[in-house]
């Protein structure tokens, strides 16, 4: 028996509660898990009463044949051995697929749903934002046409391949429609813009303390008339407290006297790099001057966004017509049914003693909201 630590330990008996544990790479995590597992077993869980969910299948097959040779120096576990093929070791898309297919009439989706290949839809959204844009242009969108003319020099390739790649971020988003739909409303009004420059000079404010901490460093290492100087270039500054303070008052650090120690060269050139980052950071002349540009750029966002929603309604219906879609449909249409069905939620929480997640750092906000639907107090992550 392997020489458990006190918190391997732990990882290994504690029960009751969602348990996340979190340590390093070669630290034991992967055998703990499995060490757990064969202690449920051995106190008369079912294998095929645990969820255990990697991220590759090769992670699951390698999962599987370590429990199994745990099982197989168990002589009271050949029951166990005999249900291993058929227990749920697993990737989450292929629990999630496992799901749909089971339930999908309640989506009205054929049960026969597929994985479309990578390579397949990359080029169909490509077939299809280009098919999109002529129908743009044809149609005089001014919108599109301000969009356009913004962004684009030789060719609209690039504004069409950044347009497939912000969407495929958003679709990693449950609530993709409402957060399009509501964008607008949501992040063009004063009470968030003025929140938002808040935190932005805040951020400015932190960024000078942290020239204030020099400052006080670089007192202990020059003399007087020095330090005279430096409070001549940078002493409003430093007492600054709002945004327009740091902008007016920005200056560099006067030439050091020669024969200056090296700590204070050091320390001079970590405050000229930190006031050269607050020079850039500062290009608008006051916040009034921020949040108007924030708001003209509105008129290109809900361009982007109207773009994005048209993509959006051809891909999918090409999804449904081939009956075939990409594992985050799959998440989100697994999730869908869970969210909506009680007796579904309630059938598959009461389906496992425990759910185990390997490399949990590894998981989407659309997986933990999968969990969230099942979870029963008893999730145990390893990461």
């Amino acid at each position: 028996m392997p020489n458990w630590t006190k918190e391997q330990e732990d990882a290994i008996y504690k029960d009751g509660t969602n348990i996340i544990v979190s340590a390093g790479a070669g630290s034991g995590k992967t055998a703990v898990l499995s060490e757990r597992v064969l202690r449920k077993l051995k106190n008369g869980v079912n294998i095929d009463e645990l969820l255990i969910l990697t991220f590759t299948k090769a992670a699951a097959g390698e999962m599987k044949e370590r429990i199994r040779k745990k099982i197989s120096k168990e002589p009271s576990l050949n029951e166990q051995l005999d249900k291993i093929d058929n227990a749920y070791i697993t990737t989450f898309d292929s629990f999630a697929l496992s799901i749909l297919k089971k339930y999908s009439h309640l989506l009205n989706v054929s049960k026969n749903v597929s994985i479309i290949e990578q390579s397949i839809i990359d080029l169909k959204k490509e077939e299809i934002i280009d098919w999109l844009f002529e129908e743009l242009y044809a149609e005089k969108n001014q919108s599109f046409l301000s969009l356009i003319d913004t962004f684009c020099t030789k060719d609209d390739g690039e504004i069409k391949r950044y347009i497939i790649d912000i969407n495929n971020k958003l679709d990693l988003l449950y609530n993709k429609d409402s957060y399009l739909s509501d964008y607008l409303e949501n992040y063009f009004n004063d009470a968030y813009i003025d929140e938002k420059i808040k935190e932005y000079e805040e951020l400015l404010l932190n960024k000078l303390g942290i020239i204030n901490g020099f400052i006080c460093e670089l007192e202990e290492l020059v003399d007087g008339e020095y330090f005279e100087k430096v409070n001549n270039s940078i002493g409003e500054l430093l007492i600054a407290s709002s945004y327009e303070d740091i902008r007016n008052n920005l200056n560099t650090l006067p030439t050091l006297p020669k024969g200056t120690e090296e700590d204070a060269k050091i320390l001079k050139d970590k405050i000229n790099n930190l006031l050269k980052e607050l020079k850039s950071l500062c290009i608008y002349k006051d916040k009034n001057d921020i949040k108007d540009s924030i708001y003209k750029t509105k008129d290109i966002t809900s361009s982007i966004i109207g773009v994005i929603t048209r993509l959006d309604s051809h891909i999918n219906k090409y999804k449904f017509e081939i009956d075939s879609y990409e594992f985050v449909d799959i998440a989100k249409m697994a999730i869908k049914v869970l969210e909506e069905n009680e007796e579904v939620r309630n059938e598959i929480r009461n389906s496992f003693n425990e759910i185990l997640i390997d490399e949990y750092q590894d998981t989407s906000d659309l997986q933990d909201l999968f969990i969230s639907y099942i979870e029963n107090n008893n999730v145990y992550m390893v990461g």
